[in-house]
């Protein structure tokens, strides 16, 4: 992590676990960290099922894609990234987002064209993504790499 407030984002984050009616106050507090150190116009976690590529909305702060909705996901440089090499996955351009996700109307429907995908790994495997979206141009691999640590805080309620 890269100073102080990251820090102190990770230890309220993780405070946050202790506190009963998981995963919300986890989700919630998740939220408000990443908003203060990356920014983003939207964010998702999506339970991830590796073999078929087929996720479940576990959290989003976009009412137009609620919790329980699925995506199956395509072989491709996300799937690379996430599945393969267990590493974030960055679009940071519209041009990016159009090539690698074919829900790309939507996303700009939400007003974004910029993606970070974190990967919630444990036991060797990746349980989950936590994506980022914002205006054209807005991540780069530095805020990817500030924010990845924080998927690592996913994991007991990726496992429940």
């Amino acid at each position: 992590m890269s100073g102080i407030d990251d820090a102190s984002h990770f230890r309220a984050v993780a405070a946050a676990q202790a506190r009963p009616g998981q995963p919300g106050p986890t989700f919630a507090a998740l939220a408000d960290a990443l908003q203060a150190l990356v920014g983003y116009k939207v964010m998702t976690i999506l339970r991830l099922d590796t073999a078929t590529l087929r996720s479940v909305r576990l959290f989003s702060s976009e009412p137009s894609y609620p919790p329980g909705g699925t995506k199956q996901h395509r072989r491709g440089a996300w799937s690379a990234a996430i599945v393969d090499r267990r590493s974030y996955f960055l679009a940071p351009r519209r041009d990016n987002v159009h090539r690698n996700f074919p829900d790309y109307q939507g996303i700009e429907a939400a007003g974004c064209a910029s993606i970070v995908c974190l990967p919630v790994l444990y036991d060797g495997r990746c349980l989950a993504t936590l994506n980022l979206w914002h205006v054209d141009g807005h991540y780069d691999a530095a805020a990817a790499e500030r924010a990845l640590p924080f998927a690592s805080l996913l994991v007991p309620a990726c496992l429940a």
